[in-house]
């Protein structure tokens, strides 16, 4: 008898209570370094996303991204800053889920259009999320500041698109504008890492998120204290100014907004787990789901609210 039906015919006669005994006993024999070990190395397990799993997350999802866009237009009226930064993290969503499902039938070499995509890559039937808690602060910076260069574009861009008269032409002209701004990421990024020195390449995400959070802040506190500040500090009133009242400072702050949506999502998906998840054909029935859900928010929160 080999030594795994061996161990199996064991552990089956054992009652429960003492094969706990044991396995505790085993534990008590692993030294904490190695736990960790294991337990990262098991963070890297492929995992498949199951229907009820995807259909409970994104009922949460759907929930507060609801309760959002309403209160922004209870308070801030209709195509608020807040629904309008909501919905572009609805549409970056949705072009992740797209594209997942499109890999599933390896139609051609997706890296390239990948490439604007920060925190994920492809790997075979896997996609490999990056864990957003486990990976180098520059590395991180440079995942976020991408991240917030795709937003900015997206909101941007929907500023100036007409809404169209019906569901069908809104969303042609959305999914129209995704590819423009999703080209002109690629090109920046091509353009950061041709261009810029490598020492900047790696250090720069870092050195622009902290003035961007330094500026956003100086805003925040002015928007607060209002007209004392302003007064007692023109520079704060600059900042407010800036970030507050002009176009550009409006779409940045609202893909600062919507960078940090979609950060709570890949640090839910790092939380649970799913840092490597198949995509192979049979997992269609669960990302199809979620890319239509995704495209219904998208246009309630974007359009209707």
């Amino acid at each position: 008898m080999e030594l795994d039906s061996t161990l199996a015919t064991i552990s089956a006669v054992l009652p429960d209570n003492i094969g706990q005994a044991v396995t505790t006993a085993a534990a008590s024999f692993i030294p904490e370094g190695l736990s960790d070990v294991i337990w990262h190395a098991q963070r890297y397990f492929p995992k498949e996303v199951d229907v009820v799993s995807a259909a409970k997350f994104m009922l949460y999802f759907s929930l507060i991204s609801l309760i959002l866009g309403i209160l922004g237009r209870v308070f801030l009226g209709k195509r608020s800053s807040l629904n309008l930064s909501v919905s572009s993290s609805m549409g970056i969503l949705f072009v992740y889920a797209a594209t997942v499902a499109i890999y599933t039938f390896h139609p051609w070499s997706l890296n390239q259009l990948l490439t604007p995509l920060p925190f994920v890559s492809f790997s075979g039937e896997y996609l490999i999320v990056l864990p957003i808690t486990d990976i180098q602060f520059p590395a991180l910076c440079a995942q976020v500041l991408s991240l917030v260069l795709l937003a900015f574009l997206v909101n941007l861009v929907d500023t100036f698109i007409p809404k169209g008269s019906n569901l069908i032409l809104w969303l042609i002209l959305r999914v129209v504008m995704l590819g423009v701004c999703m080209v002109l990421h690629l090109s920046v990024g091509w353009a950061f890492q041709t261009y810029l020195p490598g020492v900047l390449v790696n250090y720069a995400p870092m050195l622009l998120l902290l003035i961007l959070a330094f500026c956003l802040l100086s805003g925040l506190v002015n928007l607060l204290l209002g007209l004392v500040i302003a007064v007692a500090n023109p520079f704060l009133g600059a900042m407010y100014t800036f970030f507050f009242s002009n176009i550009v400072g409006k779409q940045v702050s609202k893909a600062v907004f919507s960078t940090a949506i979609l950060c709570a999502v890949f640090y839910l998906l790092d939380l649970f787990g799913y840092t490597v998840v198949c995509i192979s054909a049979g997992a269609l029935i669960t990302y199809i789901p979620v890319a239509l859900l995704l495209l219904a928010l998208w246009y309630l929160i974007g359009c209707v609210l």
